[in-house]
């Protein structure tokens, strides 16, 4: 059987490559990840304005990645669901899990994979590219993300604060996702690794609801998940 990870993009649909549309609608089985049992996937609102087979995504099965750095509770979820959904993925010879942004960038697909190996071990991993949250946020600040040999840092909000400052300290640009994860010591540790000449946080890329935010409110805390903070030391503000 083939898992495949597929990058579908920050949100917008128009962005989402035409192999992973030909791959989602040819799958035999389709997992929608969603961060809180019953919510909305957004990788399966994405694909659903996508994808032209009828019944395609009627059918398809959420599966629910918990948000915590505890791995031991984390796997045992995601085990549960498997046993729970073998009926549906135990004779398919594909499985399509459309994930936000890059498939090989944050992506939760990792984890899945890990875990379902365990249970069958000829599993096969293929990864399908998208365009990366970071990437679209640049296009939309009208910025060049790195230029030269300028050094870019993709960084996660949820690292430990230290190891966080000391990986900014040392860039000349940087995009930092899951900023709400930092609360407020956000504005503080931008501010002890600047100074930085230009400072861009986007929400919702892609999105109906997409803001920018830029100088000050864009290094203020938020509590929007779904947010990338660009910051550049060489640039215009």
């Amino acid at each position: 059987m083939i898992l495949y990870g597929i990058g579908v993009g920050p949100g917008d649909p128009g962005m989402v490559t035409l192999e992973a549309r030909r791959t989602i609608e040819e799958a035999d089985a389709v997992f929608l990840p969603v961060s809180l049992a019953g919510r909305d996937s957004v990788a399966g609102g994405i694909c659903g304005q996508i994808c032209s087979e009828e019944g395609r995504l009627r059918d398809a099965s959420p599966f629910w990645f918990p948000m915590t750095n505890d791995a031991a509770k984390r796997d045992g979820e995601i085990r549960r669901q498997l046993e729970e959904l073998r009926p549906i993925w135990e004779n398919a010879s594909s499985v399509a899990v459309p994930v936000i942004g890059d498939a090989a960038l944050y992506a939760t697909t990792a984890y899945l994979y890990a875990v379902w190996r365990e249970i069958c071990p000829n599993l096969e991993l293929r990864l399908l590219p998208g365009v990366a949250a970071h990437s679209l946020a640049s296009c939309v600040a009208g910025e060049f993300m790195a230029l030269g040999e300028e050094r870019l840092a993709i960084l996660p909000g949820s690292a430990d604060p230290d190891k966080l400052e000391a990986s900014l300290a040392a860039s000349d640009c940087a995009a930092i996702y899951k900023p709400s994860a930092l609360g407020a010591k956000l504005p503080e540790i931008v501010s002890k690794t600047g100074p930085w000449a230009k400072a861009v946080r986007v929400h919702r890329a892609g999105l109906p609801e997409q803001s920018v935010l830029t100088g000050g409110e864009a290094t203020a805390p938020t509590d929007d998940y779904l947010s990338v903070l660009l910051l550049w030391r060489g640039r215009q503000a």
